[in-house]
């Protein structure tokens, strides 16, 4: 009986260690992420590759309104 209670804590110490180092790892990763700089960068990617096609072709983009009575504006060449 007493070996059998004593299996169960050493399991269950084992367990505790486990999960204490798991949550340790955990720490550390999400520590390590940074979801702004993150975006920020993406952003910054998509927008130089926009601003080089752009220039590239040309080609003025333009920003209107969302009620905006114009809806299209044809390309200038």
């Amino acid at each position: 009986m007493i070996s059998i209670i004593l299996f169960t804590l050493l399991i269950a110490v084992l367990i505790f260690f486990y999960m204490r180092h798991a949550a340790k790892k955990r720490k550390k990763h999400s520590a390590e992420l940074n979801s702004v700089r993150d975006f920020h960068a993406s952003y910054d990617r998509v927008k130089t590759r926009r601003e080089l096609r752009d220039r590239h072709s040309s080609y003025q983009t333009y920003v209107t309104k969302y009620n905006s009575t114009e809806d299209y504006r044809e390309r200038g060449e």
